[in-house]
């Protein structure tokens, strides 16, 4: 959550978890226009779960819970299966005679399957966390 900040000043890394776990509990109540457009940014670049601004606690964690439930599926699946690709990509460009077409396509592959899986894991904590609160 780089963008989400509360009282004193920007979160660490060791208390993001209990930072989210807070605010699902409390709610997110933006008073000014570049506060709500930060959280609207917040939102999109995935730093806060969706609903972290709905009315009541219950459905605070039903729409953020869902909303990572659902990036880990799909984030996970994608990295799954991208770095195996990558991984046969790699192997096959470089069994036999060197080829430098489908090397390059098998680790750009893999760098974004180790993309997903690291985009899976961050949703996985986040889910955690709203489980949490």
């Amino acid at each position: 959550m780089a963008g989400f900040k509360d009282e004193r000043g920007s979160i660490g890394r060791s208390s993001e978890g209990d930072e989210l776990t807070r605010a699902v509990r409390e709610g997110v109540r933006p008073e000014g226009m570049k506060e709500r457009l930060r959280l609207a940014a917040d939102k999109l670049t995935g730093n806060v779960p969706m609903g972290i601004d709905a009315p009541n606690k219950s459905l605070r964690k039903t729409i953020g819970g869902a909303a990572e439930l659902l990036h880990l599926i799909k984030y996970g699946f994608l990295g799954l299966f991208m770095s195996l690709a990558g991984a046969m990509f790699l192997y096959v460009g470089v069994s036999g005679k060197l080829n430098l077409t489908i090397l390059a396509l098998g680790a750009g592959m893999l760098l974004l399957g180790i993309w997903g899986l690291k985009s899976a894991y961050r949703a996985g904590r986040n889910l955690r966390s709203i489980s949490k609160a």
